[in-house]
């Protein structure tokens, strides 16, 4: 080869080179403007568009004639699931808004009968003879009477001998109150527990409604230490409430944030966290909420100190200190993992991957759903998710590995697949068990309360502040769930607790004990 022949191969090895490097950095800013598109997008999301994580696949609307769910053709026609009419939104937002019958109030709210007589001239009838009443035509109304406000007037008597006898004046014993120097009722406190919790009225609307209505000034600053200072005496019913989780070898647990102003060492600024835990045997189960501020997965860890089962979580850091143990296994939410792909499959165009993915999912909750709609036993549930789910999340995993090497691993759809790729066991835990559910929806519906509480809230003032918040939500959240009206069942326990000595006597205020017709019954749905 001639000097120039080198020469002229050189450059091109050069030119080469060149050419690698800016195919590279043009795939770098490929990747680099795909990742801000995408972000652009879900902040325009966030802004200006809808939050509901409700999917519909415009560009497949209606799926096969004869059912995508149907994965293997032997399959008994018993454990179909059609199309027919899950896959019409139409239909299932007509179900959805069925009016429901009137006048349906519910069956605990006492009911009184106003006679309403017929006009005396037409009691006569024309052949002159009285006529009879033979029937009562029936409409209910509800009505509604404001709250009374009065004045308990404690006299204790004072008894002494009309001799003059030393020592023989005795005055009557104090009645027992969980907040004995307070200048109100436990009916009072309850009041304000329920309201600034379950019906998210703050202490300051409160205080002008005590003002207004009662001519009674009432301070923030009272009622927000009386909550904090009966919160004691209501722990031992927590602790009772705890067990109940531990010994059952099902739960779960998620998280929000939670701002505490004064903490120790930390910045106002700082966000610390409400952990919310489920569980407890069918018939007891258990809402409870405990705040933590650092080091959480120690935190998480010894919560489940003795616990032996399954946990519903998503894949949060915080929860992997626990997952080392052998005595528990995750079931991972498969909601999160279909979260990753939901908002690029509505950016997208065309029949993407993010679509796809959305479409595995489609089949899988139609299954749940048909479980839930023929309220089936763990048993059938167990059954039928081994016929048809557990197919269709084999197949799923195959078409994740197949795609998974050609999208860009850094942008949304290569996190959104690593995701799903990284807790995939987890992800399939709730095919081994039919108690357990294929996400953790049911613990974000009981966070969702907390967050909409905290809206109104916006912080705790002190560490004891939000330790008591989460005891108060914990023991409204776990009555609401066995039916019971809060505000009458924290009447109960705050008159009772001052008067328990023994264990049975705390057990016999936890919510699946106490008496139906001491607290009163609402909708368990509420």
């Amino acid at each position: 080869m001639t000097d120039t022949e080198k020469s002229l191969q050189h450059q091109v090895d050069q030119l080469t080179l060149e050419c690698d490097l800016l195919r590279k950095k043009c795939q770098q800013s490929d990747e680099a403007y795909a990742v801000l598109m995408d972000q652009l997008k879900q902040m325009l999301r966030h802004r200006f568009g809808q939050k509901s994580e409700r999917y519909i696949d415009l560009e497949n609307p209606q799926l096969s004639l004869y059912g995508e769910v149907i994965l293997n053709e032997a399959l008994d026609e018993d454990h179909e699931v059609s199309d027919d009419s899950c896959d019409n939104e139409f239909d299932r937002q007509k179900k959805r808004r069925a009016k429901k019958s009137r006048n349906t109030f519910a069956a605990h709210l006492p009911r009184t009968e106003q006679l309403i007589p017929v006009d005396a001239h037409d009691k006569t009838c024309q052949c002159g003879c009285q006529k009879k009443v033979i029937n009562h035509e029936r409409h209910e109304r509800l009505n509604y009477q404001p709250p009374v406000y009065e004045v308990i007037v404690e006299l204790r008597e004072v008894v002494a001998c009309p001799k003059g006898c030393v020592g023989e004046v005795i005055t009557a014993d104090k009645p027992k109150h969980i907040l004995p120097k307070a200048s109100f009722t436990e009916s009072v406190l309850a009041h304000i527990i329920v309201s600034k919790l379950d019906d998210r009225q703050p202490y300051y609307h409160l205080e002008k409604q005590f003002e207004k209505r009662a001519g009674f000034r009432f301070s923030r600053q009272t009622m927000a230490r009386s909550v904090i200072d009966c919160s004691d005496s209501l722990q031992p019913l927590i602790n009772l409430m705890k067990d109940q989780v531990i010994d059952y070898n099902i739960g779960a647990l998620d998280a929000t944030t939670l701002q505490v102003l004064n903490e120790p060492d930390r910045s106002a600024t700082t966000k610390s966290y409400a952990y919310c835990f489920r569980g407890g045997a069918p018939g007891k189960e258990v809402i409870l909420y405990e705040y933590n501020a650092i080091k959480h997965k120690p935190f998480v860890n010894d919560w489940f100190a003795g616990f032996s089962g399954t946990l519903h979580c998503d894949g949060d850091p915080f929860f992997d200190l626990l997952f080392e143990s052998e005595t528990v296994s995750p079931s991972f939410c498969n909601t999160h993992a279909r979260r990753k792909f939901e908002p690029i499959a509505l950016a997208s165009k065309g029949n993407g991957l993010a679509k796809q993915a959305m479409r595995f999912y489609k089949r899988l909750y139609k299954i749940e759903r048909k479980a839930k709609d023929e309220k089936m036993s763990p048993e059938q549930r167990y059954n039928l998710r081994q016929q048809l789910s557990k197919p269709l999340m084999t197949e799923f995993k195959q078409w994740l590995d197949e795609h998974y090497p050609t999208v860009p691993p850094k942008s949304s759809l290569g996190k959104a697949f690593a995701y799903t790729l990284k807790f995939w066991d987890g992800l399939c835990e709730f095919l081994n068990d039919g108690r357990l559910e294929a996400d953790n929806n049911l613990t974000e519906q009981e966070i969702k309360p907390f967050v909409i509480a905290r809206k109104n809230f916006l912080f705790c003032s002190s560490v004891k502040g939000a330790e008591a918040l989460c005891l108060h939500f914990s023991l409204i959240r776990t009555a609401k769930r066995h039916g019971l009206d809060p505000y009458r069942y924290y009447q109960e326990i705050l008159e009772a607790i001052p008067h328990c000595q023994t264990v049975e006597d705390y057990e016999a205020l936890l919510p699946w004990n106490i008496a139906l017709e001491k607290v009163g019954a609402i909708n368990i749905a509420a």
